[in-house]
Protein backbone atom coordinates (compact mmCIF):
# COMPACT_ATOMS: atom_id res chain seq x y z
CA UNK A 1 0.00 0.00 0.00
CA UNK A 2 1.42 3.38 -0.96
CA UNK A 3 2.35 5.89 1.76
CA UNK A 4 0.09 8.92 1.82
CA UNK A 5 2.04 12.10 1.26
CA UNK A 6 0.78 15.36 2.80
CA UNK A 7 2.12 18.93 2.72
CA UNK A 8 2.93 18.77 6.46
CA UNK A 9 6.62 19.26 7.12
CA UNK A 10 6.84 18.69 10.89
CA UNK A 11 4.69 16.50 13.13
CA UNK A 12 4.99 16.96 16.89
CA UNK A 13 4.04 14.01 19.08
CA UNK A 14 3.33 14.96 22.69
CA UNK A 15 3.58 12.85 25.81
CA UNK A 16 2.77 14.02 29.30
CA UNK A 17 4.91 13.38 32.35
CA UNK A 18 2.75 13.88 35.42
CA UNK A 19 4.11 15.01 38.77
CA UNK A 20 2.77 12.94 41.67
CA UNK A 21 0.62 14.54 44.34
CA UNK A 22 2.73 14.98 47.46
CA UNK A 23 1.87 12.37 50.08
CA UNK A 24 -0.04 13.81 53.05
CA UNK A 25 0.07 10.61 55.09
CA UNK A 26 2.34 12.05 57.77
CA UNK A 27 -0.04 14.96 58.30
CA UNK A 28 -2.99 12.59 58.77
CA UNK A 29 -3.94 11.64 62.31
CA UNK A 30 -7.18 10.70 64.02
CA UNK A 31 -8.69 11.23 67.45
CA UNK A 32 -10.31 7.87 68.14
CA UNK A 33 -13.90 7.87 69.38
CA UNK A 34 -15.89 4.94 70.71
CA UNK A 35 -19.39 6.36 70.63
CA UNK A 36 -18.56 9.98 71.40
CA UNK A 37 -19.76 11.50 68.12
CA UNK A 38 -22.72 11.46 65.76
CA UNK A 39 -20.63 9.84 63.02
CA UNK A 40 -21.58 6.40 61.76
CA UNK A 41 -19.42 3.61 63.18
CA UNK A 42 -16.44 2.92 60.95
CA UNK A 43 -16.38 6.40 59.38
CA UNK A 44 -14.20 9.44 59.89
CA UNK A 45 -14.30 13.16 59.19
CA UNK A 46 -11.64 15.82 58.80
CA UNK A 47 -11.92 18.86 61.07
CA UNK A 48 -9.87 21.98 60.44
CA UNK A 49 -11.18 23.87 63.47
CA UNK A 50 -12.26 23.22 67.04
CA UNK A 51 -15.84 24.15 66.19
CA UNK A 52 -15.89 21.50 63.47
CA UNK A 53 -14.99 18.84 66.05
CA UNK A 54 -17.52 20.12 68.56
CA UNK A 55 -20.24 19.95 65.94
CA UNK A 56 -19.69 16.18 65.78
CA UNK A 57 -20.05 15.51 69.50
CA UNK A 58 -22.78 13.19 70.66
CA UNK A 59 -25.86 14.85 72.12
CA UNK A 60 -25.76 15.33 75.91
CA UNK A 61 -27.92 12.78 77.74
CA UNK A 62 -30.32 13.35 80.60
CA UNK A 63 -29.51 12.77 84.26
CA UNK A 64 -32.25 11.95 86.75
CA UNK A 65 -30.31 12.79 89.88
CA UNK A 66 -26.97 13.58 91.56
CA UNK A 67 -25.99 13.07 95.18
CA UNK A 68 -22.80 14.38 96.83
CA UNK A 69 -21.19 12.47 99.70
CA UNK A 70 -17.68 12.70 101.17
CA UNK A 71 -16.10 14.25 98.07
CA UNK A 72 -17.82 11.98 95.54
CA UNK A 73 -20.88 12.64 93.40
CA UNK A 74 -23.05 9.72 92.32
CA UNK A 75 -24.95 10.53 89.13
CA UNK A 76 -27.93 8.54 87.86
CA UNK A 77 -28.71 8.50 84.15
CA UNK A 78 -32.09 8.30 82.45
CA UNK A 79 -30.83 5.72 79.95
CA UNK A 80 -28.37 2.85 80.26
CA UNK A 81 -24.77 4.06 80.08
CA UNK A 82 -23.62 1.11 77.99
CA UNK A 83 -20.24 0.64 79.69
CA UNK A 84 -18.96 -2.03 82.03
CA UNK A 85 -18.77 -1.34 85.75
CA UNK A 86 -15.37 0.08 86.63
CA UNK A 87 -14.74 1.63 83.23
CA UNK A 88 -13.72 5.30 83.28
CA UNK A 89 -14.61 8.06 80.85
CA UNK A 90 -14.40 11.85 80.60
CA UNK A 91 -17.74 13.62 80.81
CA UNK A 92 -19.12 17.15 81.00
CA UNK A 93 -21.98 17.93 83.38
CA UNK A 94 -24.09 20.90 82.26
CA UNK A 95 -27.39 22.54 83.15
CA UNK A 96 -27.38 21.32 86.74
CA UNK A 97 -28.54 23.27 89.79
CA UNK A 98 -26.65 24.15 91.93
CA UNK A 99 -24.23 25.20 89.18
CA UNK A 100 -21.24 23.93 91.18
CA UNK A 101 -22.08 20.45 89.88
CA UNK A 102 -21.30 21.57 86.32
CA UNK A 103 -17.86 20.90 84.88
CA UNK A 104 -15.58 18.37 83.20
CA UNK A 105 -14.82 15.21 85.17
CA UNK A 106 -13.21 11.81 84.99
CA UNK A 107 -16.12 9.49 85.74
CA UNK A 108 -16.21 5.86 86.83
CA UNK A 109 -19.11 3.59 85.92
CA UNK A 110 -20.66 1.98 89.00
CA UNK A 111 -23.76 0.41 87.50
CA UNK A 112 -25.97 0.20 84.43
CA UNK A 113 -27.33 3.70 85.10
CA UNK A 114 -24.85 5.22 87.55
CA UNK A 115 -21.40 6.73 87.57
CA UNK A 116 -19.34 8.68 90.08
CA UNK A 117 -16.90 11.56 89.92
CA UNK A 118 -14.81 13.47 92.44
CA UNK A 119 -15.97 16.87 93.69
CA UNK A 120 -14.18 18.09 96.80
CA UNK A 121 -16.68 20.70 98.01
CA UNK A 122 -20.33 19.97 98.66
CA UNK A 123 -22.31 21.96 96.06
CA UNK A 124 -25.57 21.50 97.95
CA UNK A 125 -28.65 19.42 97.28
CA UNK A 126 -29.28 18.94 93.56
CA UNK A 127 -32.58 20.42 92.34
CA UNK A 128 -31.99 20.20 88.57
CA UNK A 129 -29.84 17.21 87.47
CA UNK A 130 -28.97 18.56 84.02
CA UNK A 131 -27.15 16.49 81.39
CA UNK A 132 -23.89 14.63 80.87
CA UNK A 133 -21.80 14.00 77.78
CA UNK A 134 -21.76 10.27 77.00
CA UNK A 135 -18.65 8.13 77.02
CA UNK A 136 -15.84 9.45 74.83
CA UNK A 137 -17.54 12.75 73.91
CA UNK A 138 -15.73 14.54 76.73
CA UNK A 139 -12.42 13.01 75.63
CA UNK A 140 -13.02 14.18 72.05
CA UNK A 141 -13.88 17.69 73.22
CA UNK A 142 -10.85 18.02 75.51
CA UNK A 143 -8.49 16.51 72.94
CA UNK A 144 -9.59 18.90 70.22
CA UNK A 145 -9.48 21.91 72.54
CA UNK A 146 -5.86 21.28 73.51
CA UNK A 147 -4.95 20.26 69.94
CA UNK A 148 -6.11 23.52 68.38
CA UNK A 149 -4.63 25.55 71.25
CA UNK A 150 -1.24 24.71 69.68
CA UNK A 151 -2.12 26.35 66.35
CA UNK A 152 -3.93 25.75 63.08
CA UNK A 153 -1.10 24.58 60.84
CA UNK A 154 -2.85 21.22 60.52
CA UNK A 155 -6.30 19.82 61.23
CA UNK A 156 -7.29 16.48 62.66
CA UNK A 157 -9.59 13.62 61.76
CA UNK A 158 -12.14 12.11 64.11
CA UNK A 159 -12.52 8.34 63.68
CA UNK A 160 -15.70 6.83 65.10
CA UNK A 161 -15.60 3.14 66.07
CA UNK A 162 -19.09 3.07 67.54
CA UNK A 163 -20.08 2.58 71.17
CA UNK A 164 -18.08 -0.13 72.95
CA UNK A 165 -18.93 -1.63 76.34
CA UNK A 166 -15.31 -2.24 77.39
CA UNK A 167 -11.88 -0.84 76.63
CA UNK A 168 -10.82 -4.28 75.37
CA UNK A 169 -13.62 -4.33 72.80
CA UNK A 170 -12.73 -0.80 71.70
CA UNK A 171 -9.09 -1.82 71.20
CA UNK A 172 -10.21 -4.79 69.11
CA UNK A 173 -12.51 -2.54 67.08
CA UNK A 174 -9.62 -0.20 66.27
CA UNK A 175 -7.41 -3.09 65.20
CA UNK A 176 -10.18 -4.40 62.95
CA UNK A 177 -10.66 -0.97 61.38
CA UNK A 178 -6.95 -0.43 60.72
CA UNK A 179 -6.62 -3.88 59.14
CA UNK A 180 -9.59 -3.23 56.86
CA UNK A 181 -8.20 0.17 55.83
CA UNK A 182 -4.52 -0.59 55.40
CA UNK A 183 -4.17 -0.41 51.62
CA UNK A 184 -3.74 2.44 51.18
CA UNK A 185 -2.92 3.44 54.72
CA UNK A 186 -5.36 6.08 55.96
CA UNK A 187 -3.79 7.49 59.12
CA UNK A 188 -0.21 7.91 60.32
CA UNK A 189 -1.12 8.34 64.00
CA UNK A 190 -3.98 7.74 66.43
CA UNK A 191 -4.78 9.64 69.63
CA UNK A 192 -6.35 7.16 72.05
CA UNK A 193 -8.63 7.62 75.08
CA UNK A 194 -6.82 7.43 78.42
CA UNK A 195 -9.49 4.99 79.62
CA UNK A 196 -8.08 2.32 77.30
CA UNK A 197 -4.75 2.38 79.13
CA UNK A 198 -6.41 2.53 82.54
CA UNK A 199 -8.53 -0.55 81.89
CA UNK A 200 -6.52 -2.65 79.42
CA UNK A 201 -2.91 -1.48 79.06
CA UNK A 202 -1.65 -5.01 78.36
CA UNK A 203 -4.20 -5.53 75.58
CA UNK A 204 -3.39 -2.10 74.17
CA UNK A 205 0.31 -2.91 74.07
CA UNK A 206 -0.40 -6.21 72.30
CA UNK A 207 -2.42 -4.44 69.62
CA UNK A 208 0.04 -1.61 69.06
CA UNK A 209 2.96 -4.07 68.93
CA UNK A 210 1.60 -5.23 65.56
CA UNK A 211 3.12 -2.00 64.18
CA UNK A 212 6.40 -2.17 66.08
CA UNK A 213 8.58 -3.16 63.11
CA UNK A 214 10.95 -0.63 61.49
CA UNK A 215 8.52 -0.43 58.57
CA UNK A 216 5.46 -0.13 60.84
CA UNK A 217 4.83 3.51 59.95
CA UNK A 218 1.86 3.74 62.36
CA UNK A 219 1.92 5.39 65.79
CA UNK A 220 -0.39 5.35 68.80
CA UNK A 221 -0.41 8.26 71.24
CA UNK A 222 -1.20 6.79 74.63
CA UNK A 223 -1.99 8.66 77.84
CA UNK A 224 -0.73 6.47 80.66
CA UNK A 225 0.45 6.45 84.28
CA UNK A 226 3.81 6.01 85.98
CA UNK A 227 2.86 2.45 86.93
CA UNK A 228 1.47 1.45 83.51
CA UNK A 229 4.24 3.04 81.43
CA UNK A 230 6.60 0.00 81.57
CA UNK A 231 3.89 -2.11 79.90
CA UNK A 232 4.84 -0.47 76.60
CA UNK A 233 8.60 -0.98 76.95
CA UNK A 234 10.52 -1.27 73.66
CA UNK A 235 7.37 -0.62 71.59
CA UNK A 236 8.36 1.72 68.78
CA UNK A 237 4.73 2.22 67.76
CA UNK A 238 3.77 3.84 71.08
CA UNK A 239 4.36 7.47 71.97
CA UNK A 240 3.36 7.58 75.63
CA UNK A 241 2.81 10.48 77.98
CA UNK A 242 2.09 10.76 81.69
CA UNK A 243 0.06 13.96 82.30
CA UNK A 244 0.87 16.26 85.19
CA UNK A 245 -0.94 15.56 88.49
CA UNK A 246 -2.26 19.14 88.60
CA UNK A 247 -3.63 19.36 85.09
CA UNK A 248 -7.06 20.89 84.64
CA UNK A 249 -9.93 18.51 83.93
CA UNK A 250 -10.40 20.15 80.52
CA UNK A 251 -6.81 19.47 79.39
CA UNK A 252 -5.71 16.56 77.27
CA UNK A 253 -1.97 17.06 77.47
CA UNK A 254 -0.97 14.46 74.89
CA UNK A 255 -2.81 16.51 72.26
CA UNK A 256 0.18 18.87 72.39
CA UNK A 257 2.53 16.14 71.17
CA UNK A 258 -0.08 14.83 68.72
CA UNK A 259 -0.45 18.26 67.11
CA UNK A 260 3.31 18.72 66.82
CA UNK A 261 3.68 15.26 65.29
CA UNK A 262 1.11 16.00 62.56
CA UNK A 263 2.19 19.62 61.98
CA UNK A 264 5.62 18.48 60.76
CA UNK A 265 6.00 19.30 57.07
CA UNK A 266 9.69 19.02 56.22
CA UNK A 267 11.06 21.18 53.43
CA UNK A 268 14.14 23.16 52.46
CA UNK A 269 12.81 26.27 54.22
CA UNK A 270 11.24 24.30 57.09
CA UNK A 271 13.56 21.45 58.14
CA UNK A 272 12.23 18.80 60.50
CA UNK A 273 12.68 19.96 64.09
CA UNK A 274 13.18 17.65 67.09
CA UNK A 275 10.05 16.75 69.03
CA UNK A 276 11.97 17.42 72.24
CA UNK A 277 11.46 20.76 73.96
CA UNK A 278 8.78 22.09 71.60
CA UNK A 279 6.54 24.64 73.27
CA UNK A 280 3.23 23.52 74.74
CA UNK A 281 0.22 25.82 75.13
CA UNK A 282 -2.91 25.57 77.24
CA UNK A 283 -1.57 22.85 79.55
CA UNK A 284 -0.30 22.68 83.13
CA UNK A 285 3.32 21.45 83.40
CA UNK A 286 4.59 19.12 86.08
CA UNK A 287 5.88 20.83 89.20
CA UNK A 288 9.37 19.43 89.77
CA UNK A 289 9.27 20.03 93.52
CA UNK A 290 7.90 16.90 95.15
CA UNK A 291 7.62 15.02 91.86
CA UNK A 292 11.26 14.46 90.88
CA UNK A 293 11.18 10.71 91.45
CA UNK A 294 8.16 10.22 89.17
CA UNK A 295 9.55 12.61 86.57
CA UNK A 296 12.86 10.73 86.45
CA UNK A 297 11.02 7.40 86.27
CA UNK A 298 8.91 8.54 83.32
CA UNK A 299 11.88 9.89 81.36
CA UNK A 300 14.06 6.88 82.19
CA UNK A 301 11.35 4.61 80.78
CA UNK A 302 11.14 6.75 77.61
CA UNK A 303 7.78 8.25 78.45
CA UNK A 304 7.02 11.91 77.82
CA UNK A 305 5.66 14.71 79.95
CA UNK A 306 5.16 18.46 80.08
CA UNK A 307 7.73 20.52 81.99
CA UNK A 308 8.90 24.11 81.54
CA UNK A 309 12.07 25.47 79.99
CA UNK A 310 13.09 26.91 83.36
CA UNK A 311 16.60 25.48 83.08
CA UNK A 312 17.13 27.80 80.12
CA UNK A 313 15.38 30.74 81.75
CA UNK A 314 12.23 30.04 79.70
CA UNK A 315 8.96 29.82 81.60
CA UNK A 316 6.95 28.37 78.71
CA UNK A 317 5.80 24.76 79.00
CA UNK A 318 7.71 22.31 76.78
CA UNK A 319 7.58 18.69 75.64
CA UNK A 320 10.09 16.45 77.46
CA UNK A 321 11.74 14.60 75.72
CA UNK A 322 9.95 13.54 72.56
CA UNK A 323 10.77 9.81 72.47
CA UNK A 324 8.94 6.69 71.36
CA UNK A 325 8.84 3.77 73.78
CA UNK A 326 11.78 2.02 72.11
CA UNK A 327 13.98 4.87 73.32
CA UNK A 328 14.51 6.51 69.94
CA UNK A 329 13.86 10.19 69.41
CA UNK A 330 10.43 10.38 67.78
CA UNK A 331 11.64 12.80 65.10
CA UNK A 332 14.29 10.22 64.16
CA UNK A 333 11.54 7.75 63.24
CA UNK A 334 9.56 10.51 61.53
CA UNK A 335 12.53 11.23 59.26
CA UNK A 336 13.05 7.56 58.42
CA UNK A 337 9.35 7.22 57.61
CA UNK A 338 9.52 10.35 55.45
CA UNK A 339 12.18 8.76 53.27
CA UNK A 340 10.29 5.45 53.03
CA UNK A 341 7.05 7.14 52.03
CA UNK A 342 8.57 9.59 49.56
CA UNK A 343 10.98 7.20 47.83
CA UNK A 344 8.23 4.62 47.30
CA UNK A 345 5.98 7.19 45.68
CA UNK A 346 8.76 8.74 43.60
CA UNK A 347 9.89 5.38 42.17
CA UNK A 348 6.32 4.33 41.40
CA UNK A 349 5.67 7.65 39.63
CA UNK A 350 8.87 7.28 37.60
CA UNK A 351 7.89 3.80 36.43
CA UNK A 352 4.35 4.90 35.50
CA UNK A 353 5.55 8.01 33.67
CA UNK A 354 8.28 5.92 32.05
CA UNK A 355 5.66 3.82 30.27
CA UNK A 356 4.08 6.99 28.89
CA UNK A 357 7.18 8.82 27.69
CA UNK A 358 9.38 8.71 24.61
CA UNK A 359 11.85 7.12 24.94
CA UNK A 360 10.21 4.85 27.51
CA UNK A 361 11.75 3.57 30.71
CA UNK A 362 13.05 0.07 30.03
CA UNK A 363 14.48 -2.70 32.19
CA UNK A 364 18.15 -2.25 31.31
CA UNK A 365 21.17 -0.48 32.73
CA UNK A 366 19.91 2.91 31.58
CA UNK A 367 16.57 2.25 33.25
CA UNK A 368 18.26 1.26 36.51
CA UNK A 369 20.38 4.40 36.35
CA UNK A 370 17.28 6.54 35.83
CA UNK A 371 15.50 5.03 38.83
CA UNK A 372 18.66 5.23 40.94
CA UNK A 373 18.82 8.96 40.22
CA UNK A 374 15.19 9.33 41.29
CA UNK A 375 15.80 7.53 44.58
CA UNK A 376 19.02 9.42 45.30
CA UNK A 377 17.21 12.71 44.67
CA UNK A 378 14.75 11.78 47.42
CA UNK A 379 17.68 10.81 49.66
CA UNK A 380 19.31 14.18 49.05
CA UNK A 381 16.05 15.91 49.94
CA UNK A 382 15.84 13.89 53.16
CA UNK A 383 19.19 15.33 54.24
CA UNK A 384 18.31 18.85 53.09
CA UNK A 385 14.94 18.71 54.88
CA UNK A 386 16.41 17.59 58.22
CA UNK A 387 14.99 14.07 57.95
CA UNK A 388 18.37 12.34 57.74
CA UNK A 389 21.98 13.01 58.61
CA UNK A 390 23.07 11.18 55.47
CA UNK A 391 21.38 8.99 52.86
CA UNK A 392 22.95 6.98 50.04
CA UNK A 393 21.14 4.78 47.51
CA UNK A 394 22.94 2.07 45.54
CA UNK A 395 21.92 -0.36 42.80
CA UNK A 396 23.21 -3.73 41.60
CA UNK A 397 24.31 -3.41 37.94
CA UNK A 398 21.98 -4.86 35.30
CA UNK A 399 24.38 -7.55 34.12
CA UNK A 400 25.22 -8.69 37.64
CA UNK A 401 21.61 -8.78 38.79
CA UNK A 402 20.24 -10.65 35.79
CA UNK A 403 23.07 -13.18 35.97
CA UNK A 404 22.38 -13.87 39.64
CA UNK A 405 18.57 -13.76 39.25
CA UNK A 406 17.85 -15.06 35.72
CA UNK A 407 14.11 -15.55 36.30
CA UNK A 408 13.51 -12.01 37.53
CA UNK A 409 14.13 -10.31 34.18
CA UNK A 410 11.37 -12.23 32.44
CA UNK A 411 9.03 -11.40 35.34
CA UNK A 412 9.96 -7.71 35.31
CA UNK A 413 11.32 -7.91 38.86
CA UNK A 414 14.31 -5.89 40.03
CA UNK A 415 15.21 -6.08 43.73
CA UNK A 416 18.64 -4.52 43.44
CA UNK A 417 18.16 -1.15 45.12
CA UNK A 418 19.33 -0.50 48.68
CA UNK A 419 19.58 2.62 50.79
CA UNK A 420 21.63 3.48 53.84
CA UNK A 421 19.95 6.25 55.80
CA UNK A 422 21.46 7.69 58.98
CA UNK A 423 18.64 9.28 60.95
CA UNK A 424 18.89 12.81 62.29
CA UNK A 425 18.96 13.23 66.06
CA UNK A 426 18.85 16.26 68.35
CA UNK A 427 20.67 17.35 71.49
CA UNK A 428 18.86 16.00 74.55
CA UNK A 429 21.55 16.52 77.19
CA UNK A 430 24.90 18.29 77.30
CA UNK A 431 27.93 18.11 79.58
CA UNK A 432 30.43 20.95 79.85
CA UNK A 433 33.68 20.18 81.64
CA UNK A 434 34.82 23.24 83.56
CA UNK A 435 38.35 23.72 84.86
CA UNK A 436 38.22 26.47 87.49
CA UNK A 437 41.73 27.83 88.00
CA UNK A 438 43.01 30.30 90.60
CA UNK A 439 44.71 33.36 89.15
CA UNK A 440 48.39 33.51 90.06
CA UNK A 441 49.90 37.00 89.96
Amino acid sequence: MATTITPTIVTVNTTVTRAPTVSQLQQSGAIVSAGGTTLTAGTYQYCGTLSAVQALLATPLALTGMVWSSGTVTATTAATIGLATGQTFTTIIAGATPAAYNGTYSATVTGANTFTFALATNPGTETVPGTYLPSNAGFISNSATTFFAQGNAVGVYVLELGAQTTAASAITALQTWITANSNPQVFYAYLLPAAWDAASSAALNTMTANYDSPSGQTYFFVTTTVSNLPNYANNKAVYAQVPSPTKASTEHQLSVDFYNWLANKPGSSNPLAPMSYRYAYGVTPWAQVGNQTNINTVLTNYGNLILTGAEGGISTACIFKGTTMDGEQAAWWYGIDWFRIQVKQALAAAIINGSNSNPPLLYDQNGINTLLAVAQNVANSAVKFGCALSAVVTAVPFSTYTTENPNDYNAGIYNGFSATVVGQNAFLTLTLNLDATQFVA
